[in-house]
């Protein structure tokens, strides 16, 4: 089983969807009737459980949904692994998804130009036990689906509906994002073995900070001729000229060692 991976999550939506409630629900199966504005966004690192049984560390940022807030959220998605994409059927929360859809297409496109990966997005309908959110608004969600589809270049979107105060599919939503993470880093590690001809080996041995969140530590690339090279994660494998240099000069050393 492996744990070192930390994947970056961030929670967006409008103002009022119930971001910190949902996270607040996975996190400490609690709920508050109390209402505050998230001003500054923070996070938390947390450990999920996948369809396979093995776990992966999660890092869960909650955001603000006033527009003061956005330019900490946008940044936020620009390296981020995964968006949960908050909504519900109110007028409000339906006009504030538009500048969440720009923020995704920027992104996509830089990464399709950079080749950085692909962006997990778990669309999420909050606030489903509320009175009046029911079949009238299936017509709603079905046309944000289409267009977070479209704003993320035609892709299938994962689509779940919540209530953080009843605690429904909080905890599907969440192991739906861990799930779709790890299937889009394991598609990024083949891709990387095959070009490079390193592979991968992961450390069964999590690392953690004087806070108690997951480091994400170095990988060890098992290379030609059962030689070993401590990668941190992150650094591209691409100049290999540049690691076989470094080997040549730790056999040197050792050599002079002995």
């Amino acid at each position: 089983m492996s744990l070192e991976k930390v994947f970056k999550t961030v929670i967006v939506g409008g103002a009022g969807t119930g971001k910190t409630c949902l996270r607040n629900r996975f996190l400490h199966n609690s709920y508050s009737w109390q209402y505050q504005a998230t001003r500054n966004a923070d996070f938390v690192s947390t450990y999920v459980l996948l369809d396979s049984d093995d776990m992966v560390a999660m890092q869960i940022w909650d955001t603000g949904g006033d527009d003061s807030e956005q330019a900490t959220a946008n940044s936020l998605c620009e390296d981020a692994d995964g968006i949960f994409l908050l909504f519900t059927p109110e007028a409000n929360s339906i006009a504030a998804l538009d500048r969440h859809f720009k923020k995704l297409r920027q992104v996509m496109d830089k990464r399709a130009k950079s080749g950085s990966g692909m962006l997990v997005v778990v669309l999420v309908l909050a606030k489903t036990d509320t009175k009046g959110q029911m079949a009238a608004d299936e017509e709603v969600c079905g046309r944000v689906q289409e267009e977070c589809r479209a704003a993320l270049g035609g892709r299938e979107v994962a689509f779940v509906e919540t209530s953080a105060r009843t605690g429904n599919n909080v905890a599907l939503a969440f192991r739906t994002m861990a799930n779709l993470c790890q299937d889009e880093w394991s598609r990024a590690e083949a891709m990387v073995n095959e070009k490079t001809g390193f592979s991968v080996l992961r450390r069964n041995k999590v690392r953690v900070s004087r806070h108690g969140d997951p480091i994400t530590p170095y990988h060890r690339l098992d290379m030609d001729g059962g030689s070993e090279l401590s990668v941190k994660r992150g650094h591209t494998t691409a100049p290999l000229a540049t690691f076989r240099l470094r080997l040549k000069r730790l056999g040197r050393q050792m050599l002079c060692c002995m």
